[in-house]
């Protein structure tokens, strides 16, 4: 079941990172706890000494690591408790992350109407146990840069196809969770806002 303890839960959500090196994954185990503990918080605000921080910016610039095993892991984590549930609410919805230092800008896409806006988008789906009002974790999440480019390709939207819309997301999402969750799926009611109201995804 979720666990309240961060050491514990941070264990268990991601203990099988497969992150090529052993070493990685305790870092990785370790820092997600000392995230947990500060929520909300900078990397320098929740850790404790210099050389955990030090050691926090060299795991974050490692090329070498797979943010999508990282990711993958903690679905793997919330699949395996959905067996002990009989009922789960998939609440999912877009975020729209903001960043527009000079660093990273000219890696980001626009985020509004707003030409000089600059971000990504993450679209995420949390289940939720209602019987429970348990959060059990998240099973999909996609981030993505738009192109800038293609500002303005709205105007059109009706000749491009289905799968080549952002609107896709939903059902792309879906069938992630399917993957995922297998048998399992029938478990799930997917919870979603009026963006979702798309004739092919319903």
């Amino acid at each position: 079941m979720f666990s309240t303890n961060t050491e514990q839960w941070a264990k268990e959500t991601f203990q099988y990172a497969d992150l090529g090196d052993s070493r990685r994954t305790k870092r990785l185990v370790k820092l997600a706890s000392s995230l947990a503990n500060h929520l909300g918080q900078s990397l320098v605000q929740s850790l404790k000494s210099p050389a955990d921080i030090e050691a926090a910016y060299r795991f974050t610039r490692n090329q070498a690591i797979n943010p999508h095993a990282i990711a993958e892991a903690g679905f793997v984590a919330t699949a395996e408790q959905v067996k002990h549930y009989d009922c789960l609410l998939a609440l999912e919805d877009t975020t729209s992350l903001e960043f527009t230092h000079p660093t990273v800008r000219d890696e980001m896409g626009h985020t509004t109407s707003n030409k000089r806006s600059r971000g990504m988008h993450a679209h995420s789906v949390l289940l939720f146990a209602p019987d429970k009002q348990q959060v059990i974790g998240l099973i999909e999440q996609a981030r993505w840069t738009r192109d800038l480019q293609a500002y303005g390709q709205n105007q059109h939207h009706a000749s491009r196809a289905y799968k080549d819309k952002e609107s896709y997301k939903w059902e792309r999402a879906s069938r992630a969770m399917e993957t995922r969750l297998g048998a399992d799926m029938r478990k799930v009611i997917s919870v979603c806002d009026r963006e979702a109201d798309i004739i092919e995804y319903l």
